[in-house]
């Protein structure tokens, strides 16, 4: 029994960690890097919510791509 709850635990860990672990956004530019990166440190120190602190990370992420897209064409 404490196996199976040790193992359901793990499991519930390993499954919020994929939540949160961003997207699968890979930059082409430095300004996109870098804004990547501002999202990850700014998702690490986030007071809100889960739900809250995801929105805001897919958020900051949709515009890292924007930005990634529009400094490409230059």
């Amino acid at each position: 029994m404490k196996t199976l709850k040790s193992l359901t635990l793990a499991l519930a860990v390993i499954a919020m960690a994929g939540c949160a672990a961003g997207s699968d956004f890979k930059p082409k530019t430095v300004q996109g890097a870098q804004c990547k990166s501002n999202c990850a440190r700014n998702m690490s120190i986030c007071q809100g919510s889960s739900y809250t602190c995801d929105r805001a990370a897919a958020t900051c992420m949709a515009s890292c791509v924007e930005l990634d897209e529009i400094a490409a064409r230059k």
